[in-house]
C-alpha cells in the first residue's frame, strides 16, 4: 500500500511542476502578452437640451393689444413686428405738442432777432428758449412711449403660443410669448469633479435623445469655473446644430464623453493578475523564465479587467494564474496564453 501511495504522489507532483535539468522545478502558469492600445473609455451621464437663446417677450407699458403679427408656433425673423399696442392717445399728444413746438420755435426765433437790436430783455428771450427746450423734450418722451407700443422680435427663431389676444390689456412687464433661437441648441450636463481635466472648450462629445439611438455630435462651449459644493459636480455646456428643428428644448439627453486624453495608451489585464500592496498594485512579468514583481498604475478597472497606464512595456508577458504560489524570482513554465 505504501508503494502505491508513493506512485500517486509522484504523479500529482509531475502535473503541477516541471523540473529543469538541474533539478529545479518550474511553476506552470498562464500568461497574457500585453499590447498597447489607445485609451478611449467613455463616461455616460444624463443631460438636457436647452435653447441656444431664449427670451420672454414682455410689454414695457400698460396698453391694449390691437394687433398680433405672427402665427403661434411659427418661425419669425429678427426685427419682425410681433405685437402692436394701442397708441391713439400718444399720437394725439404728439400732435398737440407738435403744434405748441412750432409756435415756440417762431417765438424763440422772433425774440432772438429782437435781442440782437436790444428791443427785448435777455430774460424774455431766456423764457421763450426754455419753453422751446421743454416742448422738444416732451416730444422726445412721447416718441419713446410710441416706440414701446411696437414690439419686434430681438432675433430669429420659433415663437411660442401667445398668452394674450387682441383686445386684452397687456400690463407693464406682463409676459406675452416666448421666443427661442432655432439654429443651434445647448446640451447641458454635469460631470464628477475628478473628470474635470477631460472636458475642455472645443472638445467634441456625442449624445442621444429619446427620439433616436443614433449618436449626434456637439462641441463643448462653456464650463462652470467652480464645483457645486453639494453634488461635487461641474456643469458643462455644449452646442449642437439643429437646423431641422428636431431637438426640442427641454428634452432629456444621454451624453457620452471620453475621459482619456489624446495619445494616451494602456494595456488590458485580467483583474486576477493584480497583486495589491501598500503602495498600490503590482504584477508578475516573466523575464528569462523567472517571475519578476513589477509595480503598475491602474487607469481604470471593472470586475473582470483592469487597464494599466504605466509600469508595463508593449509585448511584456504577464502572469495571470498561480499568483499566490509565486514569489520574486520564481522559475515558471508557460502552459497557455490568454
Amino acid at each position: 500500500m505504501a508503494t502505491g501511495a508513493a506512485v500517486i504522489a509522484c504523479s500529482t507532483k509531475a502535473n503541477t511542476a516541471e523540473s529543469t535539468p538541474g533539478g529545479i522545478s518550474k511553476l506552470p502558469v498562464d500568461v497574457r502578452v500585453v499590447a498597447a492600445m489607445p485609451l478611449t473609455q467613455e463616461e455616460v451621464v444624463a443631460g438636457s437640451v436647452l435653447p441656444n437663446r431664449e427670451v420672454t417677450i414682455v410689454s414695457e407699458v400698460s396698453r391694449k393689444i390691437v394687433a398680433i403679427h405672427f402665427n403661434d408656433g411659427s418661425h419669425v425673423t429678427k426685427d419682425q413686428l410681433l405685437y402692436k399696442l394701442d397708441d391713439a392717445d400718444i399720437l394725439a399728444r404728439l400732435k398737440q405738442t407738435g403744434a405748441e413746438l412750432n409756435l415756440a420755435k417762431l417765438s424763440e426765433s422772433r425774440l432772438a432777432e429782437l435781442l440782437k437790436n436790444e428791443s427785448v430783455r435777455q430774460e424774455e428771450y431766456d423764457v421763450a428758449f426754455s419753453k422751446l427746450q421743454s416742448l422738444q423734450a416732451t416730444e422726445d418722451l412721447l416718441k419713446v412711449d410710441l416706440s414701446k407700443t411696437i414690439i419686434h422680435a430681438p432675433f430669429s427663431g420659433y415663437i411660442g403660443i401667445t398668452k394674450l389676444q387682441i383686445g386684452a390689456l397687456a400690463g407693464a412687464g406682463t409676459p406675452l410669448v416666448t421666443l427661442q433661437e432655432s439654429g443651434n441648441v445647448k446640451i447641458q450636463f454635469s460631470i464628477p469633479e475628478k473628470y474635470a481635466s477631460s472636458v475642455k472648450p472645443g472638445k467634441q462629445i456625442t449624445f442621444i435623445t429619446s427620439l433616436s439611438d443614433q449618436k449626434q455630435y456637439a462641441k463643448i462651449s462653456a464650463i462652470e469655473p467652480g464645483v457645486d459644493p453639494l453634488s461635487r459636480n461641474i456643469t458643462v455646456q455644449a452646442v449642437a446644430g439643429n437646423m431641422n428643428g428636431s431637438l426640442k428644448p427641454g428634452m432629456s439627453a444621454k451624453i457620452f464623453y471620453s475621459i482619456s486624453n489624446a495619445g494616451e495608451l494602456g494595456m488590458a489585464l485580467p483583474t486576477e493578475s493584480l497583486i495589491p500592496g501598500a503602495n498600490g498594485y503590482s504584477v508578475f512579468v516573466i523575464k528569462q523564465g523567472l517571475a519578476r514583481l513589477t509595480p503598475v498604475s491602474i487607469w481604470n478597472r471593472n470586475e473582470a479587467e483592469a487597464i494599466i497606464s504605466s509600469g508595463l512595456n508593449n509585448g511584456d508577458t504577464v502572469m495571470v494564474s498561480n499568483i499566490l504560489r509565486t514569489g520574486e524570482g520564481t522559475p515558471v513554465q508557460v502552459v497557455s496564453t490568454k
